[in-house]
């Protein structure tokens, strides 16, 4: 009953709220197993809207003859907490009518075409601003009572979660995301389904071959995000990772080793998506490179000399270097992997050291570095043992090569 409760109130609360849950959900090594389990469940099982409000708003969108163009199955797919997704078939041209801001026309080239069509829920967008402002309410009181919390750079983050949460709101902004992360990687199929890498399946079809497969393949494509594109996927759970092909189904079951198909990895949801500025991505790219070479103490010194933070501030600047150093020597020692250490645990425990020393930290980095906690959650549910480090090190070179170039 308390967890029904808990998961009850999360749903009602709001986006954000199941939002924080879906990354909880991701860390096994931070939360007692039985709490990511049950927090799980929202990575797919958020709560749906009615048929009856699926049909009003896309009438509001496309106009009441829409159903000549668009067959839908009632029934929704899943369902998120911004949308949730239908499956369906495009019979014809979908235009909005003239009034509506959406300025969008749907036409393709073969017609009829299945697709996934994916509706907001009503009031979401309302739901999120209110959200929003309870943050921002919360943050300025929390550093109005405890004046050292604004080291923490809470009104920040919120300002930049703020960004690039809204824009979920706005399904065109996510559909512009999909073509940006199409050209980036791409398919030959012309498929809502976004192929990222494959791999060939082992003949023996075993079961955790192919989940170390699936942890690299997604592994690889967020490095190529982080160093090659600079275009990031904000919004790696599970529940927005699937993979098709190889010997396992898309439950997880061997199907034995008859398919010979290539694995493939599919991502969703691609509202939440993170491009860093030319000064962020360099000091970002010669922060990481200092840890993936174990030169902790040049992590530190640049986390220091390129705070956003008045370096008045900063207490004990030795002192956080030194700390910093000491923390990337012990986990190189321990080896830096998915699954056992990782650069997640790194740059989580180099927060805590920023934020006991007053080291400001500007708001993108905090950003990147918890979209790689998230992956590194994934990859502890994966269990592969894959070198982070150094998967990073030849794409993290030719970054900073290019970075060091243009400037």
């Amino acid at each position: 009953f308390f967890w029904w409760l808990m998961l009850s109130a999360l749903q009602a609360e709001g986006p954000i709220a199941v939002k924080f849950a879906q990354w909880a959900s991701t860390r096994p090594d931070l939360l007692p197993r039985s709490v990511c389990d049950h927090f799980a469940t929202l990575q797919a099982g958020v709560l749906t809207h009615s048929w009856a409000d699926t049909r009003r708003i896309l009438t509001e969108a496309f106009g009441p003859g829409w159903e000549a163009a668009l067959e839908l199955d009632p029934s929704p797919v899943g369902s998120g907490c911004m949308a949730q997704v239908y499956h369906g078939w495009l019979r014809g041209p979908l235009a909005p009518p003239l009034q509506a801001n959406s300025g969008v026309t749907l036409e393709v080239a073969e017609l009829p075409r299945e697709v996934a069509v994916k509706v907001r829920h009503p009031g979401a967008q309302a739901q999120v601003d209110l959200d929003l402002e309870v943050m921002r309410t919360l943050a300025s009181t929390l550093e109005a009572i405890w004046p050292s919390a604004r080291y923490l750079a809470m009104s920040e983050a919120i300002c930049h979660f703020e960004s690039f949460v809204r824009p979920q709101a706005d399904l065109r902004i996510e559909a512009r995301n999909l073509d940006s992360f199409h050209r980036n990687f791409p398919y030959k199929r012309s498929s809502a389904a976004l192929r990222l890498a494959e791999s060939s399946a082992s003949s023996k079809g075993a079961l955790l071959e192919l989940r170390e497969q699936v942890g690299k393949l997604c592994m690889d494509a967020f490095l190529k995000m982080l160093f090659v594109d600079n275009f990031i996927h904000g919004d790696l759970h599970p529940g927005n990772i699937h993979f098709r092909g190889g010997n396992i189904s898309s439950t997880g079951a061997v199907l034995g080793s008859s398919s010979g198909k290539p694995l493939e990895l599919v991502l969703l949801d691609a509202g939440l998506a993170v491009q860093l500025s030319s000064q962020d991505r360099q000091n970002f790219l010669e922060v990481f490179h200092a840890l993936a070479v174990n030169n902790g103490l040049e992590a530190g010194r640049l986390m220091v000399e390129r705070s956003p933070g008045d370096a008045r501030l900063v207490r004990d600047r030795e002192g956080f270097v030194a700390a910093v150093g000491e923390l990337c020597s012990n986990f190189w020692g321990l080896g830096l992997a998915l699954g056992k250490v990782g650069m997640g645990d790194i740059f989580g425990r180099m927060m805590s050291l920023a934020c006991d020393h007053r080291v400001k930290l500007e708001t993108s980095f905090v950003t990147v570095a918890t979209s790689i906690i998230v992956l590194e959650g994934v990859g502890r549910q994966l269990n592969p043992i894959v070198d982070l480090a150094g998967a990073a090190r030849p794409l993290l070179a030719e970054a900073v090569a290019r970075s060091i170039w243009q400037t």
